[in-house]
């Protein structure tokens, strides 16, 4: 069904398959094995595969947002009817053991045009869809959203129904989109739209541009870094706290914005400077973080996403500044002594180097 027929169409791997069931009702389900784990809507795993097997159902729109649905599901639902409340015709599609396609939506078509084109006007029942669309375009590189279809986004964000959607899911499909290979595809869509400045106000369209300077690493989080770099600290506080994302996201992206001021200053600070930096991002003890986020700010001021091989001049600092050790200033010392002892020591090898 839907992401596993497209995918294979495509030529992309199929990691997950799931399948619909025509003309059963839940006591068929449950007299064959299949354990129930759907709670809106009837979803079963196979008792052997542990693969998913969803009812075939229906949707009416009773409520606003994202949850406002009903759905039907009994056996005389057929697989169009189910197909029929897919977002996108290229997820409207359904293959069975032999490999016949059903496509009555004309998916196959548009995968070949490579556009993504929606269903029906029951598309614009679920706001979340419009971040799906785009998510999409930012998926597969050369798809296009139809003109209809984004005329038809845009006066889903008009509506205002995208103030209804629930953190959680704005943050699981942004996330998404941040792994893809052009994760500005998915703003830029969204900006056209006016969604951003609903979403996110805090985005400036610099923001945007700096992803599109980025060759992504397909890992999210250093996306969202990317993204946030170089806005104030209280914008990025709230840009995670609206979308609820996790805390190593917001950090990494706070230690980003306010190391960004020194890494580009670079080789013109002072040494003490340096090392009060090392100390303050803590990268002694957590040089591996430090070097990603090496990574992300070459990636940020230079276009480059490869944190294997950043600007050296800050991981030179920290493995120097690591090289000294308590063994290094003598056995006498005591206490805060010997903190201080290493720091001083380390300043010296810092200048020797530079």
């Amino acid at each position: 069904m839907g992401g596993a027929v497209r995918d294979q169409l495509l030529g992309l791997p199929v990691t997950e398959r799931d399948w619909v069931v025509v003309g059963a009702d839940e006591d068929t389900m449950t007299r064959l094995g299949f354990r129930q784990v759907g709670k809106d809507f009837p979803v079963y795993l196979h008792p052997d595969t542990q693969e998913e097997y969803a009812l075939a159902r229906t949707e009416r729109k009773s409520g606003q947002g994202h949850r406002g649905f009903e759905t039907r599901s009994d056996p005389g639902v057929t697989l169009e009817q189910d197909l029929a409340r897919r977002d996108l015709t290229i997820n409207a599609m359904a293959m069975d053991e032999t490999g016949h396609i059903v496509d009555p939506y004309g998916g196959q078509q548009d995968l070949r045009a490579r556009r993504l084109r929606h269903v029906s006007a029951a598309f614009s029942e679920d706001p979340l869809r419009v971040l799906r669309a785009a998510r999409f375009a930012a998926r597969f590189t050369g798809f296009t959203i139809a003109g209809d279809t984004f005329e038809l986004m845009a006066r889903m964000v008009q509506s205002g129904e995208l103030q209804t959607l629930p953190a959680e899911r704005v943050f699981m499909e942004t996330n998404k989109a941040l792994a893809t290979d052009s994760p500005r595809t998915f703003f830029e869509v969204l900006k056209e739209l006016g969604a951003n400045e609903v979403l996110w106000p805090e985005l400036l369209a610099s923001n945007i541009a700096g992803l599109a300077r980025w060759t992504t690493d397909h890992e999210p989080m250093h996306a969202f870094v990317i993204l946030l770099c170089g806005l104030p600290l209280a914008d990025i506080e709230r840009f995670a706290a609206r979308l609820k994302a996790p805390g190593d996201y917001r950090d990494m992206a706070l230690l980003a914005s306010r190391f960004l001021g020194a890494w580009q200053a670079g080789s013109h600070l002072g040494t003490g400077d340096i090392l009060e930096w090392l100390y303050d991002l803590d990268a002694l003890r957590r040089p591996e973080r430090f070097r990603t986020l090496c990574g992300l700010m070459a990636a940020f001021t230079h276009g480059s996403a490869d944190s294997d091989q950043p600007d050296d001049r800050w991981l030179e600092y920290l493995s120097t500044a690591m090289q000294v050790t308590a063994r290094d200033v003598g056995s006498q010392l005591r206490g805060p002594a010997i903190g201080e002892a290493i720091k001083t020591r380390q300043r010296e090898a810092l200048e020797q180097i530079r």
